[in-house]
């Protein structure tokens, strides 16, 4: 029997840690950052949906391709623009190539991201899939977690070295840089991957207008909402945090990588108990408390009230996102598992453009105003959190409700 941490798993999870890491680092910051070099506020949510944009139009396309030729290749290609754009980051002179040199970044960590995805199912066992899935967004927990706080003293370490307040928003992202290189080496020496034969390019290029199965659409639905919900939350926690409750980078460097680290062992055990128990089981248990916690947040009376529910929210969200990913696979057929994963990450994408900008613009919008129901008085800058709880809400249900499908039982590569 094959066994699920194999020498190419555990590398693609050391590879998504790094990765993690790198992605992480701005997190504390990158608003500030941003509004440095001229950006307004309302406009903060176009940097990473200028990310996620250029991800969205080459996801499936690099999916195709690793379908093809092999995932190991496309994988050290982006890793590679990684490496390049992560340096260029911090070198940005005004806000308007700080956005272009965030879209190219996105095209290059699709073609880092996508063929990962695909290889992880391609070397694990059918049996262990939920495991797997779980074991690699638990590495990716740690690494974001561990990327705010990294990123958050650096930025003050050079701060409290001399440097400008500009300049020690830069010098984190040559460290990022330096993360990606690290990656290129990982996989290049580490990972020994299948050949594909002549006859399974052919059975390939045959399925170039291929049909989506029908369950796997509406789970394009589902991600699309996702991506909203991720795009609404992540571009304003460190608006939030500071406005709202007066904390500085720094604080909010610590609670971003606290409150992962008490939702990491959400990821592991919620791919374990999805492949025992099912995937819905995982995604309602999730997806619906997590929704909720959202504008709970929004609510909260104090700091350490928010803290709390932060933390409860993400690990909820966890499970969710372990037995959504973990559904992906069981939806996708083989050969076609690059291309759909892509596809996936496009509706996902494409949500994710849509929520931060739309996101950021609700927040401040609202952000100085009040409602007032019956004798309850509710803050504006809970508009982004109300908005994607109820669309949240909505999507999970349809997918309990509507997406049916059978867990393959055993894995043809």
């Amino acid at each position: 029997m094959r066994t699920l941490y194999s020498k190419g798993v555990t590398i693609l999870g050391l590879n998504q840690l790094i990765e993690a890491i790198a992605f992480g680092i701005p997190y504390s910051y990158f608003p500030r950052y941003a509004i440095s070099l001229g950006s307004s506020i309302a406009l903060i949510g176009l940097f990473t949906s200028s990310f996620m944009f250029m991800s969205a139009i080459f996801s499936p396309y690099l999916g195709a391709y690793s379908d093809r030729y092999g995932r190991k290749r496309l994988i050290i290609i982006g890793l590679i623009g990684d490496v390049i754009l992560g340096a260029l980051t911090g070198l940005a002179p005004s806000w308007e190539w700080l956005i272009l040199i965030r879209a190219l970044n996105g095209a290059a960590t699709a073609a880092a991201v996508v063929p990962a995805e695909a290889l992880l199912i391609d070397l694990a066992p059918t049996n262990k899939i939920g495991e797997a899935t779980g074991f690699i967004m638990a590495c990716a927990t740690i690494g974001r977690n561990i990327g705010p706080l990294f990123g958050a003293s650096i930025q003050w370490l050079s701060i409290s070295s001399g440097f400008s307040e500009l300049d020690s928003y830069r010098l984190p992202y040559f460290v990022d840089a330096g993360l990606a290189c690290i990656c290129v080496l990982l996989i290049a020496l580490g990972i020994k991957e299948r050949r594909i034969n002549v006859k399974e390019k052919k059975e390939s290029e045959k399925d170039k207008r291929f049909k989506i199965p029908k369950p796997f659409k509406l789970l394009l639905l589902v991600a699309f909402v996702t991506g909203i919900g991720e795009g609404f939350i992540r571009p304003i926690m460190a608006l939030f945090f500071g406005d709202v409750f007066g904390a500085e980078p720094i604080e909010i460097g610590v609670l971003m990588s606290l409150s992962g680290f008490i939702a990491l062992g959400a990821s592991w055990l919620a791919g374990k108990a999805s492949d025992k128990f099912g995937r819905k089981i995982a995604i309602a248990s999730g997806g619906i408390p997590a929704r909720l916690l959202g504008t709970a947040l929004a609510l909260s009376p104090d700091l350490n009230t928010a803290s709390i529910f932060y933390t409860v929210r993400g690990f909820m969200w966890r499970i969710y996102m372990v037995g959504l990913r973990s559904l992906r696979v069981d939806l996708a057929p083989l050969r076609l598992r690059g291309r759909l994963f892509g596809l996936y990450r496009t509706f996902f994408d494409i949500g994710d453009i849509i929520g931060p900008m739309l996101g950021t613009y609700l927040y401040d919008c609202y952000r100085f105003e009040t409602f007032q129901f019956s004798n309850y008085t509710i803050p504006g800058y809970g508009v982004p959190f109300y908005f994607n709880t109820t669309i949240g809400l909505i999507v999970v249900m349809i997918l309990l409700v509507y997406v049916k499908y059978e867990k393959p039982s055993t894995n043809t590569f």
